[in-house]
């Protein structure tokens, strides 16, 4: 989404948006289940689209963060050339992204997009053609509806009509394809506007551009961006290869901000939707901006890149530092990013509320990319054990940003990190697979379903209950050698008001490291509260969908009974 320049205005985009999904879910004595929307991932789709046509996360700049609406010919260029001479090309930044703005939504008898060629000489092929003459390829962008966020929010522009695709999706594809371009962002303005179903209409998008394909031979790479509406990591990979899970990282006209980039990091959190070629998506990057200090800007990178996240430059190319130059080009840093693996990094540890532990699995074995997260507001020693990152008793340690080796450590690494900044490690040493972390679901032995948050609820106090296994992000537990059973990368299984007697509530909590967020998980299939030393118990043995997830007395009951998966 793009946001005007008044805050309101996005606001009103956002909860429109949200209305959208609220009355596509409402009515909650209805089983998700009976709701397309509601639970499973979809079976990926037989369209072009659908398979992967890259095989790490798409890597370049993009014209939005900077120019928003105010673009052409020239203004593209100069930044295509900028990419190149700065180095960031070679060091893998490919993409050139012509955001909002290119189209204002003309056609001519036959439907066909038409612009102004005063700004785009040629037509938007003779800017394709420029970007593919310098090695780069090109991206450009739309809306699923049919009129884009440039008519609902006019930023550098008059408002534009008619400049979605909805109507025309065959068309419009096949003539992004035509013109040789790579890449392409659908935007959700129009989409959420008109009340369409996303999952529907990224569907048919896909199908479209698989179809025009067929007719090409040019893949695109499809980058959903309805800013997470109807949760599009559980669909998405079907038919994308990037999808976005939250609104944006900056409004145009204002400085970056690193709650924006920390909130964006933790909505991006959805490990089991991410795989080579499908990727969640934080945003671009901020940074380069200004406003943002080289601290920031480190912080920043380091957190989409142990996410294994797109790398979508926004800063003026043509303005930047050697500082930010050397910080989006640090080849340590874009390997992590790339990794082969595609893995996303999850949060491992979080000893004490706002001191967390991150950890990616990179592709030679035994070697883990990890950041140590400080969000409080003063300096912390943060601690990474090797258990917790499946990793044997020592290892070797290096800083990342400082390209220092720090040797050979034994259990663990400490080190004080400022406040609100990060500190990003590669740790070598041996795999262990008896140790450190486990992911995957927790199946009931009684029941055969599994433990769920209802409806991929993220709100402090939801509820566990059992429902039908569908192996999405809903029902993907991680367990830490802290102990803690993690969900959505920064919430915990939590003893409800750290209760202690039967029926207490097991409910999710943003982890904060304290006891009645810490559980065994035992050999006999109980899960065992730390705290109060009561089981995790299908309430009343029940085995129904929506059976709510309570502590009770540990007894022999196969209630009491589970198993990863």
């Amino acid at each position: 989404m793009h946001a005007p320049t008044s805050t309101v205005r996005v606001l009103a985009a956002l909860s429109l948006a949200l209305a959208t999904t609220v009355a596509a879910t409402a009515g909650t004595a209805v089983p998700a289940a009976a709701t397309p929307a509601g639970r499973a991932a979809v079976a990926t789709s037989a369209t072009a689209a659908a398979d992967p046509v890259v095989s790490r996360p798409p890597m370049g700049w993009a014209s939005w963060n900077t120019f928003a609406a105010k673009i052409d010919y020239n203004v593209i260029k100069a930044q295509v050339d900028s990419l190149v001479a700065s180095g960031l090309k070679d060091a893998g930044y490919e993409y050139v992204n012509i955001d909002e703005g290119w189209w204002q939504g003309t056609r001519d008898a036959a439907g066909n997009i038409t612009v102004d060629t005063t700004e785009w000489p040629g037509g938007m092929k003779a800017i394709a053609d420029y970007i593919h003459s310098k090695g780069l390829k090109a991206g450009i962008y739309t809306d699923a509806g049919r009129d884009g966020c440039g008519y609902y929010y006019p930023t550098g522009r008059p408002a534009a009509p008619g400049s979605g695709s909805e109507g025309h999706y065959d068309q419009d594809f096949l003539a992004f394809s035509r013109w040789g371009f790579d890449f392409v962002k659908v935007d959700w303005c129009g989409g959420a506007a008109e009340g369409l179903n996303p999952r529907t209409a990224y569907q048919a998008i896909s199908d479209a551009i698989g179809r025009a394909t067929a007719q090409t031979g040019r893949p695109m790479v499809l980058s959903v961006c309805n800013w997470g509406v109807q949760n599009p990591w559980d669909w998405a990979p079907g038919m994308s290869t990037m999808w976005r899970t939250s609104g944006d990282i900056i409004y145009y006209g204002q400085q970056p901000s690193m709650d924006r980039v920390l909130a964006n990091f933790d909505s991006a959190q959805h490990p089991a939707a991410q795989s080579v070629g499908h990727y969640n998506d934080p945003d671009m990057l901020v940074a380069g901006m200004p406003g943002f200090s080289a601290a920031q800007n480190r912080t920043h990178l380091s957190l989409w890149a142990i996410s294994g996240a797109p790398l979508l430059a926004g800063n003026n190319l043509t303005t930047m530092s050697a500082e930010t130059r050397a910080i989006l080009g640090n080849r340590e840093v874009v390997a992590i990013d790339q990794d082969p693996l595609s893995r996303q990094g999850v949060k491992v540890a979080e000893d004490a509320a706002g001191l967390q532990v991150y950890s990616k699995v990179l592709a030679t074995s035994g070697r883990r990319a990890v950041v140590l997260l400080n969000r409080t507001g003063s300096a912390a020693t943060v601690t990474a054990r090797f258990a917790d990152l499946g990793l044997g008793a020592s290892a070797t340690v290096r800083n990342v940003w400082s390209a220092t080796d720090l040797g050979t450590r034994t259990t663990s690494y400490s080190t004080t990190v400022p406040a609100r900044e990060a500190v990003l490690l590669v740790v070598a040493g041996t795999e262990n697979p008896g140790g450190g972390t486990r992911t995957g679901a927790l199946v009931g032995r009684q029941s055969g379903r599994c433990l769920d948050i209802n409806n991929f609820a993220t709100t402090n106090g939801t509820q566990a209950q059992l429902w039908d296994c569908t192996a999405a992000s809903n029902q993907t537990w991680t367990y830490t050698s802290g102990r803690q059973l993690t969900i959505y990368g920064n919430k915990c299984l939590d003893a409800y008001n750290a209760g202690t007697t039967n029926g207490t509530r097991a409910v999710i909590w943003d982890c904060n490291g304290q006891a009645n967020q810490q559980w065994s998980v035992n050999s006999d299939g109980t899960i065992r509260g730390v705290q109060s030393g009561l089981c995790l118990d299908a309430s009343g043995a029940a085995t129904a969908n929506g059976t709510k997830i309570v502590l009770w007395t540990c007894g022999s009951a196969d209630n009491q009974r589970w198993s990863w998966r």
